[in-house]
């Protein structure tokens, strides 16, 4: 049992070993070469593939499935496919062409420019992860390699090569897996996450425009991630800079603007007849155009008290015409521990403001 033990403390001082290697400047710098590479490629609307042999197999099978899926945010799925997965493609191009060609021809017939291939191998040496890498360069993708020992003959085929310490298979796979999570956690965080550039591509914004069902586990995860709530509602019929100047101030008091916004009917009880002027998912639309809302919730009441119970927020934001104790959902916030911020008004910016303007101006 001591002996075992003994054993159990080597092999983990053997990990911390490599670990502590991997702070080196010119490591985390290639890391971060290789994290700019794979937010720009995903930004763009292009797509990873991963591939690896063995146990490399198996972690490009992860780090897809941490893009796909999840890593730690509750957000759209990332594209990322291993090539490892589909038995059928596998045993058909390895019958017909050999197990050398297993990786290169679905590059072949998947891969487009811009996109990346990104390798596991701790020898750099495979013939089948060597062909992957030319057939990639020779379409355009950009080739990233984590790689062990001296690299292998994968180091030069690669844009973007990354040694991984460790002195044996383990302790280098070790190392991969833990930057694939360092690579899964920042593309996350920056394509995805408040100060997100993915929001600024028309294509996903409709992604930021959540039901009441939607919104309230995707809320929980976000602050169990440590993400503070800020919650602000209003009918943001004909936009204007009030509205924006009411939203970026909202916006600065946490990490995550949820708006909830009044749908048709609760708009034309309010407002009465002839109102909004834009229907609600156009509004809906606009809303998730601006960079410093986070995500839009239609609500159908007159008041937004069952959209604000079910976010919880830690901040809740309303205009200073209304006073502190007629603010709805106050009692909710306050008893869970959040606060009530009253913003000042603009003069003479509001949408009815602006309407009766329209009016006298045709």
């Amino acid at each position: 049992m001591k002996n075992r033990r003994l054993k159990i403390r080597k092999l983990i001082r053997e990990s911390a070993a490599a670990f502590r290697r991997m702070l080196m400047p010119a490591f985390l710098e290639t890391v971060a070469r290789m994290a700019d590479l794979i937010i720009e490629a995903l930004g763009s609307g292009r797509r990873i593939y991963f591939c690896g042999n063995g146990g490399s197999a198996a972690d490009s099978q992860h780090l897809a499935a941490e893009f796909v899926g999840r890593f730690q945010l509750e957000r759209q799925g990332l594209p990322a496919i291993s090539l490892t997965t589909d038995t059928s493609i596998l045993t058909s191009i390895g019958n017909d062409y050999g197990f050398e060609k297993v990786f290169s021809r679905q590059v072949e017939a998947l891969g487009r420019q811009g996109d990346i291939l990104f390798i596991f191998s701790t020898s750099g040496k495979s013939t089948n992860l060597l062909l992957a890498a030319r057939e990639a360069r020779e379409k355009g993708l950009k080739v990233l390699a984590l790689v062990g020992k001296d690299g292998g003959p994968l180091k030069s085929l690669a844009d973007v090569p990354l040694i991984v310490p460790g002195g044996t298979t383990a302790r280098i796979q070790e190392g991969q897996i833990l930057v694939g999570h360092i690579l899964a956690e920042l593309a996350e965080s920056e394509l995805c996450g408040p100060e997100s550039v993915v929001r600024k591509t028309p294509a996903l914004l409709t992604d930021k425009i959540k039901t009441r069902a939607q919104i309230a586990p995707l809320v929980k995860n976000l602050k169990a991630a440590g993400r503070k709530i800020v919650f602000t509602n209003g009918c943001f019929d004909l936009f204007h800079h009030g509205h924006l100047k009411s939203l970026s101030k909202a916006a600065s008091y946490g990490d995550v603007l949820v708006v909830g916004l009044n749908s048709d009917r609760s708009v034309r009880k309010l407002k009465g007849p002839g109102r909004p002027v834009f229907p609600q998912r156009e509004r809906a639309e606009m809303l998730a155009a601006l960079q410093v809302v986070d995500y839009v919730v239609i609500f159908g009441e007159d008041t937004p008290a069952g959209l604000i119970a079910a976010v919880v927020p830690d901040v809740l934001v309303k205009g200073a015409d209304y006073g502190l104790k007629d603010v709805v959902g106050r009692e909710t916030v306050e008893k869970a521990g959040g606060k009530i911020v009253l913003l000042p008004l603009i003069p003479n910016r509001s949408t009815s403001v602006l309407i009766k303007t329209i009016r006298q101006n045709p």
